[in-house]
């Protein structure tokens, strides 16, 4: 039951709304997602919609991360350590805001109640980050792939970027083109933009140019704060 809605207009909006108008018809068959909120500081997942029940079968109040891991294919639970420890070392070196400007996503099995393996793929952004500029909470949805035959893409690790709607080489997580890397490392090294534009034959203005670039990228003051980013030895 809602609550009186006294405000006119937003009640003639509220009723509106498909889940007031339409018909009890059966949907279970239009739904391949569901998500939850994962809390960091606690290991916890503190909410899961209902959906979760429909598309594996398992009671929602008792899902949790190890049930997560359990439910995973054997074969996959090394991909989704290995995914999930290169997020943390990309989202370790983000400040505050540019923790939500990052989607990452993966695919794996896990297994249903009815012990039948369906591919998934696991999206996950950031919901809250607290006044330290830490992760506190992950929004995580699962939307099904195939439940026959997949073969996982060899990129499919992805990083998408919201602000510039691309997708980032997870590798290169700014996707810095082949020179910027290369003046980049040129610069870790100690090297000036002279000393820089002498060795790759070019001027001291292009190499110039390239510093101000890969610091826009990267969202740095400064080299020494792009360095602490990369963690670069």
């Amino acid at each position: 039951m809602s609550l009186e809605i006294k405000n006119e207009k937003w009640k003639d909006l509220f009723e509106q709304q498909k889940s007031q108008t339409a018909s009890n018809e059966p949907t279970t068959e239009k739904i391949d997602s569901y998500y939850f909120i994962y809390d960091c500081n606690i290991n916890q997942i503190s909410f899961i919609n209902l959906a979760f029940e429909i598309i594996t079968g398992y009671d929602s109040k008792t899902f949790t991360v190890e049930k997560l891991i359990e439910m995973m294919h054997p074969e996959d639970q090394p991909y989704f350590f290995g995914c999930e420890e290169k997020g943390l070392q990309f989202t370790n070196k983000l400040s505050f805001n540019e923790h939500f400007q990052y989607i990452m996503g993966y695919s794996y099995r896990i297994k249903t109640d009815q012990d039948k393996y369906i591919w998934i793929k696991q999206q996950c952004q950031a919901l809250e980050v607290n006044t330290q500029g830490h992760l506190t909470k992950t929004l995580v949805i699962h939307q099904r792939i195939s439940e026959g035959n997949f073969e996982r893409p060899i990129n499919d690790y992805r990083i998408f970027d919201k602000s510039r709607n691309i997708y980032l080489d997870a590798e290169n997580c700014y996707n810095l083109t082949k020179r910027e890397l290369q003046i980049l490392q040129l610069i870790q090294a100690g090297l000036s933009s002279t000393n820089i534009a002498n060795q790759l034959f070019t001027s001291k203005y292009t190499i110039d140019t390239h510093r101000k670039n890969i610091l826009k990228k990267t969202n740095s003051v400064n080299f020494i704060e792009l360095i602490q980013k990369l963690n670069i030895t």
